[in-house]
């Protein structure tokens, strides 16, 4: 396993922060999002803290300018990680 431990902790939060969000929105966002996210990328939401370009697309193409809701939901959830470098990534690369 080439993960330390502090990527896999990472790797969690951005994981429990990216459910969470779509959670707070409702079940079948949830689904939806996991479903694209296999359908396009073949990946699952923790593949997100290595291509968080995967989650940014799939947001924006179900919701357009709404998806910056989710986003902001995980922004704030991750904030007071956001000096590691892989989260504070994660975190721009969402923005976008």
């Amino acid at each position: 396993m080439s993960d330390t431990n502090g990527d896999l902790v990472d790797k969690a939060l951005v994981w429990l922060a990216i459910e969470s969000a779509l959670f707070k929105i409702g079940g079948p966002i949830y689904q939806k999002v996991v479903d694209d996210l296999y359908e396009k990328y073949h990946c699952y939401i923790p593949d997100c803290y290595e291509h968080p370009e995967y989650l940014n697309e799939i947001l924006k193409g179900l919701y357009g300018n709404a998806h910056d809701v989710i986003v902001k939901s995980i922004n704030k959830q991750l904030e007071e990680f956001s000096y590691k470098e892989p989260i504070k990534r994660f975190l721009e690369v969402i923005s976008q």
